[in-house]
């Protein structure tokens, strides 16, 4: 609109992205001060409202300041501009916040900031040595927020008055903690508290509290230390009797515990450190990384013998003073194994074990539960193990060109995800939010920290799902979680959605060769997959080609008994003379006879004979442990250059599918174990493996025209076979896709489940009225029941 000279036009602006919790309304005050533009900025659900009136060519200017900005927390996805009718403002504010019926994107938790960092270590600043001290910029987020508009008054800091100086600067637009929600001080809390757990006579009050701790830890002791998310045990890596009684108090004989390094430096002094890998370790989300260890100079409990230290930096204030004090620290979820990460101060506090020495504890509440990310560089790209902390809940944008929102359907997704490595996604136009992971749903109060949480972030995202998406096993915790909602339900084959989440994650189009390895997934056949070459294309697959079904014995011990599962390999492939196992008589029988039996296609079982096999490790004391020391022996076959053993993979087919099987690489890891190197059997296991998938996909590419390949699936968390697979795919000219975003593991088939449940929906085959639908996606054909 053009008011005569000046050509002043008012515009309203809705800014989307990471805009709550990271310091933009200031910066936007700031910055339209500098112009002179007058008009507001607020908080409105998850989006920011601007409005700003001035000359159109400033409007311009200022808009693209916003957008090109690299120093601020913020991340804009996209703006929407609406020119209102003319109108009289005087000035530029900062408003009370609105609501909005969508809510977009809510911040995750970020790391202190160098700002803070500076003030942390200095003497004469009224914030030395605050281990709460957060700003604009950094600081908890989504653990604290309790609804939205993201405002103090809707967090667990509104327990909390603002003193006169915090209260100042909270109110100044020349200060960094203008409008900072997690404003506090030293006067004006939260405050350390240390109890013992020999003493219940009260406890230790903010520095008292924080020496006591520097000492407990630094004599060996055990001190469980609140953090954002939950509560970690924390301890020294280097004693080996306390590492031992850290093992008795989590009840976990054997994982690789995590490491929490002050700096970059030092961690280099222990581990090899890449480029991408520090970039990793330095990123605002702070993960846990796992890298390969120079020497294991720690305690042998430590890392129980793994070739990675999971390796992470300070995210917070108190874990920088804790470190800086005491050097390296374990830092693991405070909980037993197997259970929720202990995020209440009660039952911390009421933990009764003689292996705890102590908590440090505050009294500001974590709002829910967030465990800490782990990650690794696969082929120089970051892949995620568990997606948490720092991640959660920012959205996967599954449309990544403009204009393509019509790709995606209204309605709002629920998808349950799995029943291992529990993870729900919830999804609607285009926006995909994996939760934080939650572990197994076996687990009752992991069960229960599930559901809850479904409520928790529906209600947080005001989002009502109209369909929900399950797994097509019949007896999954999650998917049965799913049917009792009483919306539509639509069943999902297992690796389906392992492929499909890397098809959300890069908006792939066309056919595209899926390969999926895992340990366990329901088949459509009623059979367990698990080594799995499945042509995609939209909502549909088409089972190309798999490994040779062989039978194993069942029941809840299958996944734990590598021996047995040797066995019964080596029985059905006719390699019986080569058994090393006493019950096979029993076992023999059992197969004859079909007790118990069921059939299988798993890669990750397959892992677990060949570990058997070579005598590297014959039970799972933790999942996928046999995999893992199979994996460690050919990596450092491969670090010494030792030569692989030349074997190979049979490929047939039958009735047009065709099958990977494993027969003559076991026959040959049989007959040879006594003569090669074992390092030199596992190299070429793994080997073999990537170029029998490497060939099978160059026969996929000629029957089904595509030059895409996907991989996914917990086995190719295995960066050795994952390296050698994309490797040989490219030779062979392919586009090589993994997972980035979200796990290739069970903790991503969410994602996958949401982009099959909007394939449906936008194709027009399910009626979401409440008729109780179950669909079916099985090989190559839609099959639907009404239930």
């Amino acid at each position: 609109m053009d008011h005569g000279k000046s050509k002043v036009i008012t515009e309203k602006i809705k800014v989307y992205g990471i805009v709550q919790g990271v310091g933009f309304r200031p910066l936007v005050y700031r910055t339209a001060k500098q112009y002179g533009i007058k008009g507001t900025v607020r908080n409105v659900g998850g989006y920011v409202e601007i409005v700003a009136q001035s000359e159109k060519e400033v409007l311009g200017r200022f808009f693209a300041d916003l957008k090109e900005n690299k120093k601020g927390g913020y991340e804009i996805i996209r703006m929407e501009a609406e020119e209102l009718p003319f109108m009289e403002l005087e000035d530029f504010v900062i408003v009370e916040s609105g609501s909005s019926a969508e809510i977009l994107v809510i911040p995750p938790d970020l790391p202190v900031c160098p700002e803070c960092m500076r003030e942390l270590s200095d003497a004469s600043d009224r914030r030395y040595q605050n281990p709460f001290t957060s700003c604009m910029s950094c600081g908890p987020r989504y653990t604290i927020i309790e609804d939205l508009p993201y405002d103090r008054n809707r967090t667990s800091m509104d327990d909390f008055s603002m003193c006169g100086a915090c209260r100042e600067e909270y109110t100044s637009p020349e200060s960094r903690r203008f409008h900072a929600q997690t404003i506090s001080c030293n006067d004006c809390g939260p405050y350390l508290i240390y109890q013992d757990k020999e003493d219940d006579h009260g406890g230790l009050l903010e520095k008292e509290a924080f020496e006591k701790t520097i000492e407990v830890l630094s004599q060996g002791g055990i001190v469980a230390v609140k953090g954002i998310g939950g509560y970690h045990m924390v301890c020294s890596p280097f004693l080996e009797d306390t590492v031992k009684r850290l093992r008795k108090l989590k009840g976990r004989e054997e994982k690789p515990f995590a490491v929490m390094f002050p700096v970059i430096s030092e961690i280099r002094k222990y581990c090899v450190v890449s480029e991408e890998e520090e970039t990793l370790l330095e990123s605002k989300a702070r993960p846990i990384v796992l890298l390969a260890m120079k020497q294991d100079s720690m305690a042998p409990s430590t890392g129980n013998g793994s070739i990675y230290c999971g390796s992470f930096l300070p995210y917070t204030p108190l874990q920088h003073m804790l470190t800086e004090k005491l050097g390296p620290l374990i830092m693991t979820s405070a909980n037993s194994s197997g259970q929720p990460i202990i995020r209440e101060d009660g039952p911390m506090l009421a933990l009764s074990s003689p292996y705890l020495n102590g908590v440090l504890y505050n009294e500001r509440r974590i709002v829910r539960s967030v465990d800490d990310s782990v990650a690794k560089i696969i082929e120089g790209k970051p892949q995620m193990i568990r997606r948490s902390r720092g991640y959660v809940p920012y959205p996967v944008f599954l449309s990544k060109e403009e204009g393509r929102g019509e790709d995606w359907t209204n309605t709002g997704i629920f998808a349950a995800g799995g029943d291992l490595k529990a993870a729900f996604c919830l999804c609607q136009k285009g926006r995909a939010v994996v939760s934080q992971y939650f572990g197994d749903l076996e687990e009752d109060a992991v069960m229960e920290e599930y559901q809850r949480s479904y409520a928790d972030l529906t209600r947080l995202f005001q989002l009502v799902p109209g369909l929900a998406v399950c797994d097509l096993h019949p007896n999954y915790h999650s998917a049965r979680f799913a049917e009792a909602l009483g919306f539509p339900v639509l069943k999902v084959q297992h690796h389906h959605a392992h492929i499909a989440s890397v098809l959300a994650e890069h908006d792939l189009k066309g056919p595209v060769i899926g390969v999926a390895f895992d340990g366990t997934g329901y088949g459509t056949d009623g059979n367990i997959w698990g080594g799995e070459f499945l042509v995609c294309e939209e909502r549909d697959f088409i089972r190309a080609a798999h490994v040779s079904m062989f039978p194993i014995l069942g029941g809840d011990g299958s996944m734990r008994d590598a021996r047995k599962t040797a066995a019964c390999y080596l029985l059905h492939a006719g390699l019986e003379a080569y058994i090393r196992d006493e019950r096979i008589g029993v076992i023999k029988a059992a197969l004859e006879h079909n007790v118990n039996t069921v059939l299988t296609s798993s890669m990750g079982r397959l892992f677990d004979a060949a570990a058997s096999v070579l005598n590297i490790g014959h039970e799972n004391r933790y999942e996928g442990e046999c995999a893992i020391l199979l994996e460690k022996e050919a990596v450092l076959a491969e670090r010494k250059a030792v030569k692989p053993t030349d074997i190979c993979f049979g490929i047939n087919e039958r009735e047009g599918i065709l099958e990977l099987d494993p027969r003559p690489v076991f026959k040959a890891l049989c007959s040879m174990r006594n003569k090669e190197e074992t390092g030199s059997l596992a190299l070429g296991f793994h080997l073999a493996l990537a170029q029998a998938v490497a060939a099978i996909c160059e026969r996929l590419r000629s029957k089904y025209s595509s030059n895409a390949a996907a991989l996914s699936g917990g086995v190719f968390q295995n960066a050795l076979l994952a390296g050698h697979t994309v490797r040989l795919l490219r030779e062979k000219g392919f586009n090589v896709y993994l997972n980035q975003a979200v796990p290739p593991n069970d903790g991503g088939v969410s994602l996958g489940q949401a982009y099959l449940g909007n394939k449906y929906l936008k194709s027009g085959i399910m009626d979401l009225e409440r008729t109780g639908c179950h669909v079916c996606c099985s090989t190559g054909k839609n099959n639907s029941d009404k239930r």
